[in-house]
């Protein structure tokens, strides 16, 4: 009884790393090397393509299907286990039935958060001249943005402060 225990506790601390989650692409998919937007695509999924969730890592996922491996946005996903077919509604039932208020069965949903950039990811940050070159050149003279209110017709006017 006692190895069986120690079994079942070694499966528990081993298997979240071994065994995948199920899922589906919910939009075409390139797989990235690394999980950044600018790295190395690797593969292409269509949409609806099952996958393997292997591991997470803030909002990149790692992602196997068959040969492909790499890594993608967990917002072009959808666990297995998120998926429920809707209730029909059948002639007889109330309202309230068929949006599963009265019986408390309302089905699955998924809230994915993302908290953001952490101290290491800022102190790596390197500035990207050339993006920063094109926001520059998005700006628009003072007599460019006049010229532009005036020929859609707008008029200048004065907004209180909010206090």
């Amino acid at each position: 009884m006692r190895r069986f225990t120690l079994l079942l506790l070694a499966l528990a601390l081993v298997a979240p790393g071994v065994i995948a989650e199920p899922a589906v692409t919910i939009r075409a998919v390139e797989l990235k090397a690394k999980a950044a937007s600018d790295a190395k695509t690797v593969a292409s999924l269509p949409v609806n393509t099952n996958v393997d969730l292997v591991k997470r890592e803030g909002a990149w996922v790692e992602l196997k299907s068959g040969k492909d491996h790499g890594w993608a946005k967990l917002f072009d996903i959808r666990l297995a286990a998120a998926q429920t077919a809707p209730a029909k509604a059948s002639a007889g039932k109330t309202v309230g039935d068929t949006v599963g208020l009265l019986s408390g069965a309302r089905g699955a949903s998924v809230t994915t958060g993302v908290r953001g950039l952490d101290e290491d990811m800022l102190k790596r940050a390197v500035p990207n001249e050339q993006q920063y070159n094109l926001l520059v050149s998005y700006a628009s003279t003072k007599q460019q943005a006049q010229a532009f209110a005036k020929a859609g017709h707008l008029e200048s006017r004065t907004v209180e402060e909010l206090k």
